[in-house]
């Protein structure tokens, strides 16, 4: 089991296994894109699987993979396969923007993925093609309606933006309700790119999850949810709301820190491993793992551990942080 010092219990791990995406959101990556990696920097799925098989007998029972956009990288269905055959994992679970998955979803569930976080941050067309830089909205809905069809437990992220889409809060309720599923508001985070220029975390296009909250009290009352199977082991706190039957999430690390409760760690597509997503604190396991050196990989794991602020720097001037197309969120 993975303790860290502020007792915290260390269960969950998030891999990115790609720095590539096919979506240029504005909050996210820039519009050139970023400095790729080359192919033998990138951890191979078969490192992955092994990394993975050592946190679990250490005590993570939790993964998450995410990008960049995972599904762009070939072949994930066999670290998807290698994965959920290890035993004592309790979780498997994939964050993506949408666009491949009516392509994917099938041979996701074959491969053994249990859930799926579908970012989408607009429900308009044209307002997508904005916010992408490009992407097509109906990829999406698409993707989302074949995850349901094949059993998928799935949940929408939605990062929300004065000025931009805050004007769809309720509408985002109702399409929860509408495909029973759970939609998550997130807070605006200050990574590296930024929208219009701000350079104030507290100034547009930033909106707490208090006022997303008091919006949709006009649909109903909020009440927190009793019901958290399958919710997943994430910050998000879920909410139902009186008149409506659908479950609302709302992941707020600016306005109201969770990370008295942080249970993870971050590990990096070319094998960083990051203690907290607000840290510039690193350990390379790559080297070691391509070395043999498992148990040098085990000490690194526990000093990430041991490493884990209690809370997190993401602040007004926290600019230098990386981007968050690199960390998978």
């Amino acid at each position: 089991m993975l303790n860290d010092t502020y007792k915290r219990k260390i269960d969950y791990l998030r891999i990115s296994v790609t720095d590539r995406c096919n979506l240029r959101c504005i909050y996210c990556m820039p519009g050139y894109g970023i400095a790729q990696k080359e192919p033998q920097d990138i951890l191979t799925f078969e490192e992955i699987a092994d990394l993975v098989r050592l946190a679990v007998d250490m005590g993570i029972d939790k993964i998450k993979l995410t990008g960049g956009e995972p599904l762009v990288r070939k072949g994930l269905l066999r670290l998807i396969e290698f994965i959920s055959r290890i035993p004592r994992l309790k979780d498997l679970s994939l964050t993506t923007n949408g666009t491949l998955l009516a392509k994917h979803a099938k041979a996701l569930k074959e491969a053994g993925l249990q859930r799926l976080n579908v970012s989408m941050d607009t429900l308009d067309s044209k307002k997508f093609h904005y916010i992408t830089e490009g992407g097509r909205l109906e990829d999406v809905l698409e993707g989302i309606d074949a995850a349901l069809e094949e059993g998928f437990f799935v949940k929408i992220n939605t990062v929300v933006m004065r000025g931009v889409n805050d004007n769809e809060i309720l509408d985002f309720a109702q399409f929860g309700q509408e495909k029973r599923i759970i939609v998550r508001f997130i807070e605006l985070m200050p990574m590296v790119k930024s929208i219009g220029c701000y350079t104030d975390l507290y100034s547009p296009p930033y909106i707490s999850c208090g006022e997303i909250k008091d919006r949709l009290k006009v649909v109903g009352k909020l009440r927190e949810s009793e019901e958290r199977a399958g919710f997943g082991s994430g910050p998000a706190k879920y909410y139902e709301i009186e008149g409506l039957s659908v479950v609302i999430g709302f992941i707020n690390p600016i306005s109201c820190k969770f990370c008295s409760d942080c249970n993870r760690l971050r590990l990096t597509s070319d094998g960083l491993l990051m203690p907290c997503l607000g840290s510039s604190s690193y350990l390379d396991l790559k080297r070691p793992l391509r070395e043999g050196k498992i148990e040098d990989v085990r000490e690194l794991i526990k000093e990430a551990v041991f490493l884990k602020p209690l809370e997190h720097s993401l602040v007004s001037s926290s600019f230098t942080q990386c981007l968050m197309s690199q960390v998978g969120g």
